[in-house]
């Protein structure tokens, strides 16, 4: 039995099709593989944590993968713009069931690209202070002074703004100090820069000051402000509170309670 020849030329067509699409495939995924390893290669020279080299190695290989299959089916002659218009719209669908995790991925990838913070720095942001131990693909990870664990969504961190304590490792301290008006404001200013140079933990130029900050219904309220390293921050001001009180008590320096005055007032009958 003879095979027609325009049957034959079509089966031939179709086998070389099959052919050229199973070879863009292995080659695609062979691809795929060899840029997956230098992706990870790269990650993890440049330090990144082990969640987002994850994700770079997750997005490279599969996008490849992807990349490829659709090369493959438009060799087979399947139409390469219906099946670009039908990715884009499962993109979109999902890109809208996810848009809060979309958002807590983009500020992640923000956070590595100009780096606000880093592993190991400590920040401030939505009322938590603490060191960063790790910056996920989805939320970053915060241990507080009271050795608690934080887990903190990335667009809240970007939304609610970050202050990094770290970046410069100096920091100024602004202790509040309130006395009473009929106290010497001149003696209480001079005990506490007494009591500033006198802090070893105090760096010396520039020099630390004291100021009157506000005259409140209280008392007049000084504030004691010095430059310290990183390091010492944190339990300066605790410390030098600590000796104001008593050495405000030794001079005769008080400071006032907080104090409110109530006034009854009798209705006329």
């Amino acid at each position: 039995m003879t095979i027609p020849a325009n049957l034959e030329d079509l089966i031939i067509n179709v086998l070389i099709r099959l052919g050229a699409a199973a070879l863009v495939v292995l080659l695609g995924w062979w691809l795929a593989r060899q840029c997956r390893k230098g992706v990870k290669l790269a990650s993890e020279r440049a330090k990144l944590t082990l969640s987002m080299v994850n994700l770079l190695t997750f997005a490279t290989y599969y996008g490849i993968l992807v990349l490829t299959v659709l090369l493959g089916l438009s060799v087979l002659g399947f139409p390469l713009t219906s099946m670009v218009a039908i990715s884009g719209a499962v993109v979109v669908t999902v890109g809208i069931a996810l848009k809060e995790t979309l958002a807590d991925l983009a500020a992640a990838i923000i956070f590595y690209l100009f780096q606000p913070f880093k592993v190991g720095d400590t920040i401030e942001s939505a009322g938590v202070i603490g060191k960063v131990l790790e910056i996920q693909l989805f939320f970053t990870v915060i241990q507080t002074a009271s050795n608690r664990v934080v887990t903190l969504p990335n667009s809240r961190l970007q939304f609610n703004g970050i202050t990094n304590y770290s970046t410069l490792d100096v920091l100024r301290a602004d202790v509040p100090v309130v006395i009473r008006y009929s106290d010497d404001l001149e003696k209480a200013r001079r005990l506490l820069e007494e009591m500033l140079l006198a802090d070893e933990s105090v760096i010396k130029q520039p020099a630390p000051v004291v100021t009157v900050q506000d005259l409140g219904a209280n008392g007049v309220t000084l504030m004691a402000s010095a430059f310290l390293a990183f390091k010492d921050f944190w339990d300066f001001s605790p410390r030098l509170r600590e000796q104001i009180k008593q050495r405000f008590e030794v001079e005769g320096i008080s400071i006032p309670p907080l104090q409110q005055d109530v006034r009854l007032i009798q209705a006329e009958s």
